[in-house]
């Protein structure tokens, strides 16, 4: 659905405003959905010689490339500042000063994976054979990327599919479509024609985008989409990676760091508004340091400044909200929580300046509030008390999504036995969820968090797939090829023998071969006479 407060577009445009004053933003054009199959077309004819070119020349280029994005950092960071809201700081040093770094990662990383490797064969039950397994490229990989990371979140997908030798077709959120669009021509200046393209548009966009013939798809978004997209894959037979979202939840025990951990909570909880998969959105603090605790927090959360009727933008220490639906979903949040008993600790409204929302505490949540158990996406971290440690187990783990979770203490052996009863894909001690940004760790989740990993070694089965090539170097046939006799079946019963044990039993069985190879080649002559 196209914002609420956008200006007047023709049905093959989108638009958006400038999350810090509602200003209009150029509209931008769709891509007609009859142009997706040409687009893929051209991505698949411009493949495979990119894929021929080798590992460590396409690394060569795509370093080229991303080098003259990093050049352009200015450029992007304005226009990630336009589009999703964010602050200058957060929009360099999140996204804009990464390419070349994250690249650099992904080739350590890649490199080994993607090397072709030898194939153990058993020299005495298959003699004369050897053979090798190549990963190969799926070939054209769509990517259906958020709003909220409008430059970052190409990073993980793009550039390992791309170090594969895929060629990749974007298509950014309705609600980012310039930026995507920024990266893709700045790529594309490096790489040869085909090999990056962007498409536009909404939802239809990114169905037709399935049904264009991709070889592989990767989507990061809600749940909801999630799931349909994941059902459209399937049926045409294209694999899949998501990743639907978060509730990360933060348990605190009473020995923690205190300062360090209140300024952690609220550091990740608030990071790019709240508006960020990883971020803290439950915290589960126990009674005897509850009232401590929320106190704090809720100072450190009230001293935050945001743009009030009157100020000027520049004061502003947290970024707004990127959309006028995520604002709205946020108020009903936090004014869900409180009807339903929570205590409003601070904030709790917006600042009736753009898409600014007041940060924003809640003590005394539970688990009957939409605040705890749906991904707010904002602002908000909602405190939930608890009696012990594994009440606060329990109630993290009692949740459809699975992302991260961390543990805040000073007792590192306690944490770490503590570790592996979190149902999450990473747990953290000290610390929440930066991982994202090191293309060696695996992203990933469980539950309604989604199936894909991203990151790691173990993302790129969605990005290549392996291919056995094996070489028989045998003068003569192999004693299992057909026909059938008796003395194939006694070479079964002997081998079954030896298996069991039997030694004895297998002593006949090079004869028996031999015989059968025999039997094989003389009814190939026969046949051929």
């Amino acid at each position: 659905m196209l914002d609420t407060r956008s200006p007047m577009l023709s049905p093959t445009e989108i638009g958006g405003v400038r999350p810090q004053d509602l200003a209009a933003l150029p509209p931008v054009k769709t891509t007609p959905v009859a142009d997706l199959p040409s687009i893929v077309a051209a991505a698949r004819a411009a493949q495979p010689a990119w894929e021929a070119l080798g590992f460590e020349a396409r690394a060569k280029i795509l370093k080229k490339a991303c080098h003259a994005a990093l050049a352009r950092a200015e450029e992007s960071a304005k226009l990630i500042e336009d589009e999703a809201g964010k602050l200058r700081p957060f929009a360099l040093l999140t996204e804009a000063i990464g390419p070349v770094d994250y690249l650099k990662s992904w080739i350590s990383v890649a490199r080994p994976y993607l090397k072709s490797r030898k194939l153990p064969i058993n020299p005495i039950a298959m003699p004369g054979k050897k053979g090798r397994v190549d990963i190969i490229a799926r070939g054209v990989v769509g990517i259906i990327a958020p709003w909220n990371y409008p430059l970052a979140a190409y990073f993980k997908p793009m550039m390992p599919a791309l170090l594969s030798g895929n060629a990749v077709i974007m298509k950014p959120s309705e609600y980012a479509p310039r930026t995507g669009a920024w990266f893709a021509a700045v790529l594309s200046e490096h790489l040869p024609k085909g090999i990056v393209q962007c498409v536009q548009g909404a939802a239809d966009v990114g169905s037709a985008l399935i049904d264009s013939g991709i070889d592989s798809l990767v989507f990061t978004g809600s749940v909801k989409s999630g799931k349909a997209v994941v059902k459209h894959a399937a049926e045409r037979m294209i694999p899949c990676s998501i990743e639907l979202g978060g509730k990360d939840a933060a348990l605190v025990l009473e020995d923690c760091d205190f300062d360090r951990t209140v300024a952690g909570v609220l550091g990740v909880g608030f990071l790019t508004c709240g508006q960020d998969c990883g971020a803290i959105e439950r915290v589960y603090v126990p009674n005897a340091i509850a009232d401590r605790f929320v106190d704090a927090l809720g100072k450190a959360a009230a001293a935050i400044r945001v743009p009030m009727p009157g100020d000027d933008l520049s004061v502003a220490e947290l970024s707004p909200l990127s959309t006028p639906a995520q604002l709205q979903l946020v108020e009903t949040h936090v004014g869900e929580a409180v009807a339903k008993g929570a205590k409003l600790v601070c904030g709790g409204k917006r600042t009736g300046v753009g898409l600014w929302y007041q940060p924003t505490v809640l003590d005394r949540c539970d688990h009957t509030m939409a605040v705890v158990n749906d991904e707010t996406f904002g602002p908000v971290i909602a405190i939930v008390r608890v009696k012990d440690v594994d009440e606060a187990v329990k109630l993290a783990n009692d949740s459809r999504y699975g992302l991260n979770a961390s543990i805040w203490t000073k007792d590192v052996a306690k944490a770490k036995a503590l570790a592996p009863r979190f149902e999450a894909g990473t747990i953290f001690i000290n610390n929440h969820g930066f991982t994202g940004a090191i293309p060696s760790a695996p992203w990933t989740g469980v539950k309604d968090t989604g199936y894909g990993v991203a990151n790691s070694e173990f993302s790129l089965h969605s990005f290549t797939r392996p291919r056995t090539v094996v070489i028989d170097s045998n003068k003569g046939p192999d004693f299992w090829w057909a026909p059938a006799d008796k003395v194939l079946t006694d070479i079964g019963e002997r081998l079954l023998a030896a298996q069991l044990g039997k030694v004895l039993g297998a002593l006949k069985i090079p004869g028996l071969m031999k015989k059968r190879q025999k039997r094989i080649l003389d009814g190939a002559r026969g046949a051929g006479k």
